[in-house]
């Protein structure tokens, strides 16, 4: 037969129902979406409990030597690989008072540019005004581009308000007001670091931000630890599966499912060889028809993939589907395979017994 014959017949045994694509596509589609779709669901539950680990500044290691940190070193360590941010900060030794709370003074930080950016304050935060805290924005109804009057009788703008909700981080800057401060050389009191995806050196390389001991008596020491420890020590995948696992699995069920849907025809598939349709022809002409229903089946699990990673940042649901699209495609592949193989099994000679076993 041409190949030109081969592609019509088989595109009429698909349109007419004969190769029995509807059944085969649902069963595949339906096996290769609860692979794709486990496997999404737990690369996208690992995405968002990334994000949170990261939010809630299980990712931030704060290096404490009150008098001893090199703001410089610290905002330097930006540049390393895997660092998002990084910054310093000092305690003021005179808070700020706002004119509308005359008694209570707002305890003040003067910081590095890296820190605002490690607490991610929203706005445009520079050194020509503060950053303040949820707790004081509330306090005082003034937030980004609002000007905070003092009760000296000048007042100062705010440039941005850091997020830092009441979930397990140190306290102390949950009412807070920053002063971002250009560097003159004072030692700072901590840094504060970001890093993502985690390293095992973060610990290392934060102790070279501490200045060397000038052997006062009352000097600090240094100490290192989380901003939040509540999420853990460190991020724990959840669905640390190997790719083998769903790869394999989408291409055995790939393989089951095409060579039964030629198995399920081999007396009608025996007898067009004992009419004298070619082998080759005849194989041809059942990888034509995998290609149709396989295809839809994979493209029904990959929509299921992007169902699941609806609402993650393109950055993330990207991979992710890609890497569902290569399940799926392993399936496809599979049923091929199992097409190709059980269409070459098939024997004119065993016709009679094909039909006697139907």
């Amino acid at each position: 037969m041409r190949t030109r014959e081969v592609v019509r017949e088989a595109w009429r045994d698909v349109a007419s129902g004969a190769a029995g694509v509807l059944t085969s596509a649902v069963v595949l589609a339906v096996l290769l979406a609860a692979v794709v779709g486990l496997h999404t669901a737990a690369s996208a539950a690992d995405v968002r409990s990334a994000a949170a680990y990261r939010t809630s500044g299980a990712a931030t290691t704060v290096q404490r030597a009150e008098g001893r940190i090199d703001g410089r070193v610290c905002e330097g360590l930006a540049d390393s690989e895997g660092v998002l941010a990084s910054g310093a900060l000092r305690r003021a030794e005179q808070g700020t008072v706002p004119a509308v709370l005359p008694g209570s003074a707002v305890p003040t930080y003067e910081v590095t540019a890296g820190l605002v950016r490690v607490l991610g304050a929203t706005g445009s935060a520079g050194t020509a005004g503060v950053v303040i805290s949820p707790g004081v924005h509330d306090a005082l109804g003034q937030g980004a581009d609002d000007r905070i009057a003092l009760a000296d009788g000048t007042s100062v703008p705010v440039t941005g308000v850091y997020a830092y909700p009441d979930d397990g981080r140190d306290p102390d800057l949950e009412y807070a007001l920053l002063a971002p401060t250009l560097d003159d050389g004072r030692a700072f009191d901590a840094c504060w670091v970001t890093v993502w995806p985690e390293r095992d050196d973060t610990v290392p390389t934060l102790r070279r931000t501490v200045r060397p001991t000038t052997g006062a008596e009352d000097e600090a020491r240094p100490a290192v630890g989380q901003l939040n420890p509540r999420l853990g020590a460190s991020f724990v995948r959840r669905g640390d599966v190997p790719d083998s696992v769903p790869l394999g699995t989408a291409g055995a069920a790939g393989l089951v499912v095409g060579a039964a849907a030629v198995l399920r025809r081999r007396l009608t598939l025996a007898s067009d060889l004992h009419v004298g349709v070619a082998k080759n022809a005849q194989v041809l002409g059942v990888t034509l028809q995998h290609v149709v229903w396989a295809a839809v089946a994979s493209i029904v699990a990959i929509g299921t993939a992007a169902v699941v990673v609806r609402g993650l940042p393109s950055e993330d649901a990207v991979p992710i589907i890609r890497s569902a699209a290569g399940v799926a495609a392993i399936g496809l592949v599979g049923a091929l395979a199992g097409g190709v193989l059980a269409a070459s099994s098939i024997r004119e000679r065993a016709l009679h017994r094909y039909s006697r076993g139907r």
